[in-house]
């Protein structure tokens, strides 16, 4: 298929990377699909792997993309307006804790010349995160995530009272934020559909692009703490050097790839949604 697309492999020094979109139904939805090919291959000249070929990202239905890609010639950089990072460190009735959500909120405020805004702990809350999203361009969660295959859009993100009032799918699609650039969703199986409704592609990283987010960073599964941080810290270096927010995505898993190759459960589990 790449190749009749005309990307054989990567590309020349100077050139963009082509771009290709998935709109992914059924079972295939559950699948790192950016990450498929014969790794072995990947310093060939025509490596025999999508993400040497190809910068990946995914919509859930063709409408949403075309919405996600108006006045993408006025796309914003970090700097240009505020922030929002919420990190769980320590969550009430999480099975772990996550002492990387912290570096991460730190990481947000180190590469984000703006104003950031951070929610740590008990007062990262249901209605404190909803009063602080619509104030912000960008917006980091550092938390656990819960997707909820029998029921997608009770999947929620782990706040400080999320077993009284959870952050699901259905308060997320529900707010209209124009404006919103990245949502950057370091959470657990936050791109995960539901067993039932897989065509459907109702997740997290599909609600906060329903909200108006341009760009969403989901998971496709549970993701290690210290990894997640590392992805974070790359990712945001691509962004805040100039680099678009795909782009980015594609060039930590790469890096993570060159690090873990044996271990695609490292370094396969991000993916982009939207522009």
């Amino acid at each position: 298929m790449l190749d009749h697309a005309g990307a054989s492999g990567p590309p020349r020094d100077g050139e963009p990377w082509p771009r290709l979109w998935w709109c992914l139904s059924g079972l295939l939805s559950f699948l790192p699909v950016h990450a498929a090919g014969y790794h072995g291959t990947m310093a060939s000249a025509a490596p025999e792997t999508v993400i040497d070929r190809v910068v990946c990202s995914t919509t859930p239905t063709v409408r949403a993309l075309a919405h996600a890609r108006r006045g993408a010639a006025d796309a914003v950089r970090p700097g240009d307006g505020r922030a929002v990072a919420v990190a769980m460190p320590r969550t009430p009735g999480a099975r772990s804790d996550l002492p990387g959500a912290e570096a991460e909120a730190a990481l947000v405020g180190r590469r984000f010349p703006g104003p950031v805004d951070v929610l740590t702990g008990s007062s990262a809350t249901h209605e404190a995160v909803l009063a602080a999203l619509p104030k912000a361009r960008w917006a980091h969660f550092a938390c656990h995530g819960h997707s909820d295959l029998a029921d997608p859009s009770s999947s929620h993100l782990l706040l400080a009272d999320h077993r009284t009032r959870p952050l699901t799918v259905a308060d997320l699609a529900g707010l209209r934020m124009d404006g919103a650039e990245l949502a950057f969703l370091s959470a657990c199986s936050t791109a995960r559909p539901g067993a039932r409704l897989a065509d459907e592609a109702i997740h997290l990283a599909s609600a906060f692009q329903l909200a108006g987010y341009r760009h969403v960073i989901g998971t496709l599964w549970p993701i290690g703490d210290r990894h997640a941080v590392d992805i974070a810290d790359l990712v945001y270096t691509a962004v805040t050097g100039g680099g678009d927010v795909a782009g980015a995505v594609h060039a930590a898993t790469r890096q993570m790839r060159d690090r873990w190759p044996d271990y695609p459960s490292v370094w396969a589990s991000h993916v982009h949604v939207g522009a």
